[in-house]
């Protein structure tokens, strides 16, 4: 039975769901199959040939009470997507991390009866809180694929079907970086994606920053910030102003070139672990947020190396604790056993081929998806040849 060409519709909905869409789509650029592309990303995603129907630098609000705030323009959001869905018929829809947005979507999908198979990737953190999300993903989702070691179990006991692939990460810093790098940067600044992060990051590192200059621990021109996806160096006027520097499209590079880093908690900090980087993770978010937050989280940790290695290996600068003098007492107390780190995280996320594995049950899920479809289609058709 002849193939047309496999239609796939993915959402990511920030910078890193950007750039694990873009490099899953070169994977399957690799395979015979053809697929045909459309979605929700950002500019990595669409450099690597999908047609992008809205960029992911609208759609970031992180907390309790900025979805509140915002939840008129989420809720027209979700309706568009959905829309968009339709139009374009896909076979799979393959949803990126961004679980607060997506599984209000997969469920609307499954309402509705939409016949494409529905994956999510990156899990959700349901040991963290939310714990009842694992049940909406067994109902609503036909596999989701973890990134963390420990996820499959609990996702299990739920009944979610697991596609246990590995971690992208490994995959994507090999490709990216795989030429030797002298650590220049004495410091590497990485404040976030979102626009909410930078305002509550960016002031503190700065300032911490001229305070080590003061200091004499480096000069205010041999430091950086690595800028993120989608924004301007208007974005970034309080470093600017101090005279420092502001890289983009380079994060990966500059953490490898960086003898130190403090990196606002989430993907960061996994890629500056991985790479070698001794760093400080670092979150503050606005009072209401971190209180629902506190009262609701079930881990000791934030910072994704410090979860998986479930010890406290890379310091944690949270909300109150968030402060130049922290951050400076920190980066001066380079000299922690941070070697052992590294590898204990290497060897718990796995070996390399993650996305290739990945690549591969999309597209067995959708030659066998497409397949039911024309059978089913047969079915109907000779059901009315014989009426």
């Amino acid at each position: 039975m002849a193939h047309r060409p496999f239609r796939l519709f993915m959402l990511a909905g920030e910078a890193s769901g950007d750039q694990y869409g873009a490099a899953l789509l070169r994977v399957l650029r690799e395979r015979p199959e053809e697929w045909e592309v459309a979605g929700w990303g950002g500019d990595a995603m669409a450099a690597e040939g999908m047609t992008l129907l809205t960029h992911c630098k609208t759609l970031g609000f992180m907390g309790f009470w900025e979805v509140l705030k915002h939840l008129p323009t989420i809720k027209a959001n979700l309706k568009r997507a959905q829309s968009d869905i339709h139009k374009f018929d896909p076979d799979i829809v393959v949803f990126i991390d961004f679980p607060g947005f997506h599984m209000r979507l997969q469920r609307a999908l499954h309402s509705q009866g939409h016949r494409a198979l529905r994956v999510q990737w990156v899990a959700p953190q349901v040991w963290a809180w939310h714990g009842n999300r694992k049940h909406a993903l067994a109902r609503d989702c036909h596999a989701v694929a973890p990134l963390l070691p420990f996820e499959r179990a609990i996702l299990e006991e739920a009944h979610v079907n697991v596609w246990d692939v590995g971690h992208p990460l490994i995959d994507l810093l090999n490709t990216q970086t795989r030429n030797a790098t002298p650590r220049t940067f004495p410091l590497v600044m990485l404040p976030g994606s979102r626009a909410q992060e930078l305002k509550q990051h960016l002031p503190t590192m700065v300032a911490a920053a001229k305070a080590g200059a003061q200091h004499k621990a480096w000069s205010l021109a041999d430091i950086c910030v690595a800028g993120a996806p989608g924004k301007s160096l208007e974005d970034y006027k309080v470093a600017t102003d101090a005279g420092i520097e502001v890289h983009f499209g380079r994060t990966h590079d500059l953490l490898k070139s960086a003898r130190f880093a403090w990196v606002t908690s989430g993907t960061a900090t996994l890629e500056a672990a991985l790479l070698r980087t001794p760093h400080v993770i670092v979150y503050k978010t606005s009072r209401f947020t971190f209180a629902l937050a506190k009262r609701l989280a079930k881990v000791r940790f934030i910072g994704l190396p410090n979860l998986i290695l479930n010890r406290s290996w890379v310091p944690e600068l949270i909300q109150g604790e968030f402060t130049t003098e922290a951050l400076l007492a920190h980066t001066q107390a380079q000299h922690l056993p941070w070697d052992r780190g590294f590898e204990d995280l290497r060897s718990a996320l796995g070996g390399h081929g993650a996305l290739k594995r990945l690549a591969e049950r999309l597209n067995a899920a959708a030659r066998d998806h497409v397949e039911g479809d024309q059978m089913r289609g047969s079915s109907h058709q000779g059901a009315s040849e014989i009426a």
